[in-house]
């Protein structure tokens, strides 16, 4: 019998540097744990399903950038088979979760800004809301509405869409967004349960660990990595203020 794939984003975190008077970017690769039943040992960018509470209305209304059509629109495509066009935005949402778990980074607005974590008493009072939303004590959608802070979809631009194949035991139907690394927020921090190791590395850096087999990843990944060195889409992450 066929499993039906689960919905889920992932999300290709982007930091610039520079080297020798050029400009260079790099991407965040984990390193899921061995014990993990999908993708144990493999690298991978942050992410992870949608649920339920990702599209509920509150959350959706704290979203500022895109409307629930506008998200629909640009995910559409012969095999989008969202039950409600509400699901769309839910990706989104679902994105800076994930990223936020895992790797304690947050694409969030604050008084109309990214949220600013450096000081150290944000940094201390958000690892602890973290911490308890990776032990499912409080939900994104409490922790949002107490700091009255507002998703920075508009941060996020979608990327690439794959499913994965028919025959596989674990199916998931992921869309893949890319944000800049956020001022402030410069410290990747892992959730040391279901992430073991990250690293910093450019496209091309990225595929050549793949090729010596120092590190293992799946062709989405390696579609996306390969889709980042392409010219036309240099242009256009330069053109979207990413690099």
């Amino acid at each position: 019998m066929e499993v039906i794939p689960k919905y889920a984003a992932s999300v290709i975190l982007i930091r610039n540097f520079k080297e020798k008077g050029d400009k260079f970017f790099e991407v965040l690769l984990i390193k899921r744990s061995e014990t993990m039943k999908f993708l144990g040992g493999f690298h991978a960018f942050p992410g992870g399903k949608i649920k339920e509470d990702d599209y509920i209305e509150k959350n959706l209304e704290r979203c500022r950038g895109l409307s629930i059509d506008q998200a629909y629109d640009i995910l559409y495509n012969q095999n989008t088979s969202f039950k409600e066009k509400k699901i769309a935005l839910s990706c989104w949402i679902a994105a800076i979760r994930e990223v936020f778990e895992e790797v304690g980074i947050l694409i969030a607005y604050k008084d109309n800004k990214l949220i600013d974590l450096s000081n150290k008493s944000k940094i201390n009072k958000f690892q602890e809301y973290r911490g308890n939303l990776i032990k499912n004590e409080i939900s994104m959608l409490e922790i949002m509405e107490t700091e009255d802070l507002f998703y920075a979809v508009d941060k996020l631009h979608y990327f690439r869409h794959f499913i994965t194949p028919p025959f596989a035991p674990i199916r998931f139907d992921t869309r893949f967004f890319l944000t800049k690394l956020p001022d402030g927020q410069q410290g990747i921090d892992p959730d040391n349960k279901e992430i073991v190791d990250y690293e910093w590395l450019t496209p091309k850096n990225s595929l050549k660990k793949y090729r010596k087999k120092e590190i293992k990843i799946i062709p989405p990944q390696y579609a996306c990595l390969r889709g980042l060195m392409n010219r036309d889409q240099i242009r256009e992450l330069e053109k979207c203020d990413l690099i």
